[in-house]
């Protein structure tokens, strides 16, 4: 693998902000590899967003901009790591850009990195000795055809690829590759513990249905929007399953929620509980991927709006609850006066609907209601089935 020269890295410094459509199109210059450059200018600007401890090494080598597209976020790799004990040791058959086996290999006992792309793979492998990390063995090749081969390890890790054949984005298990329904039962006779990451947009009854064995379902986001699907299965494993909703805030806090996938019926409010001065909670993104709004009212003393509607009221203060936290300023029902003159009390609002039939481009069609602003409206239906608009102000 090519690596960076002195002139190049230099050429990189002068042009980290520039637009790299141009530099492309520039003359070629002597001892400078202008594609290579531009490569490692778009890495770095990712690396900032998403994995910033790498980008404090000037000899960090970045792939191909698609390599970097499925790669997982410094936060939620390290979490992934936190869940297995030191002593492991792991093995990671779709290895790509190496994030995940970075971050494992500073917690656990030893990584095996595969991956097919051999250009990937010697990126990723230069990028480990530069972070001295000597607890990491790369294996070039397509390793899922040779699985009777492979030695025994604590955990096998999985991440398959989300683009089809024509680079589309897929997000279905039976359209991704491998297709780890099919491997499951041969990586069981090689560990114990398969771990998956898998698409957000994944639904968790496909997972139910597909995968055998599940023991913890992670639902990761960063910043209130859901970010990974992370399974661990276990050989034999056939009682509940533990969900885990993990929400990294904008102060990077960890935020987690936990239950077990038992089917509990949520305490609802009447429409006496929606009222001025309660609290309104709206849990986050992870908890309400995982479907956690149907038993979070059993861990926290609130009340859901409506079987259907998944915004919860109390009249107390919850410090630590997974989600957002409003107090009610006003309520009113959903009619045509309201809506005529709404605007003239909330020029600028920010909207959100729950179990409501309209969305919200077409209520601020008809209301004419800005973006933005402190005030937050949201439109939902009470336990009577009754439309109505609940204006709020945010605490957290």
């Amino acid at each position: 693998m090519k690596k960076l020269s002195l002139e190049e890295k230099e050429f990189i410094k002068e042009n980290i902000e520039a637009n790299t459509t141009k530099l492309l199109l520039q003359p070629q210059i002597e001892n400078i590899d202008i594609k290579l450059c531009v490569r490692q200018i778009e890495g770095y600007r990712k690396a900032i967003e998403k994995f910033p401890s790498l980008i404090e090494s000037e000899n960090i080598i970045f792939p191909k901009k698609i390599n970097l597209e499925q790669t997982s976020s410094e936060q939620t790799a390290k979490y992934k790591a936190s869940l297995f004990p030191a002593e492991s040791t792991l093995r990671d058959l779709t290895s790509g850009f190496g994030i995940d086996d970075i971050f494992f290999a500073k917690k656990i006992k030893k990584v095996y990195y595969h991956e097919i792309d051999i250009e990937l793979a010697e990126v990723a492998l230069s990028n480990f000795e530069t972070l001295n990390l000597n607890n990491i063995e790369v294996i070039k090749g397509n390793s899922l055809n040779n699985i009777s081969n492979l030695e025994e390890t604590d955990i096998i890790y999985i991440d398959p690829s989300r683009r089809n054949e024509n680079q589309k984005k897929v997000f279905l298990l039976e359209d991704c590759q491998p297709y780890v329904v099919d491997l499951i039962p041969k990586l069981f006779e090689k560990t114990k513990t398969i771990a998956l990451k898998l698409s957000p947009m994944l639904e968790i009854k496909s997972l139910l249905n597909e995968l055998i064995n599940i023991k913890e379902i992670h639902t990761i986001s960063v910043k209130n929007e859901c970010k990974e699907l992370f399974v661990i299965l276990e050989k034999g494993f056939n009682e509940e399953i533990k969900y885990h909703c993990i929400d990294f805030d904008s102060n990077n806090k960890l935020i987690k929620f936990s239950f077990n996938n038992a089917t509990i019926s949520p305490n609802i409010a009447n429409k006496n509980d929606i009222k001025r001065e309660s609290f309104l909670y709206e849990p986050n993104a992870s908890v309400m991927k995982a479907g956690g709004y149907h038993v979070i009212s059993e861990y926290f003393p609130i009340k859901k709006i409506a079987s259907r509607s998944h915004l919860f009221v109390s009249e107390q203060k919850i410090d630590n609850f997974p989600g957002r936290t409003f107090i009610i300023t006003t309520l009113f029902p959903y009619n045509h006066k309201n809506i005529k003159t709404l605007s003239e009390r909330f020029p600028k609002a920010n909207i959100t609907i729950r179990n409501f039939p309209q969305m919200v481009a077409e209520i601020r069609k008809r209301t004419g209601i800005k973006d933005g602003g402190d005030d937050y409206l949201f439109f939902t239906t009470n336990s009577e089935n009754e439309k109505i608009i609940i204006a709020c102000e945010k605490l957290s």
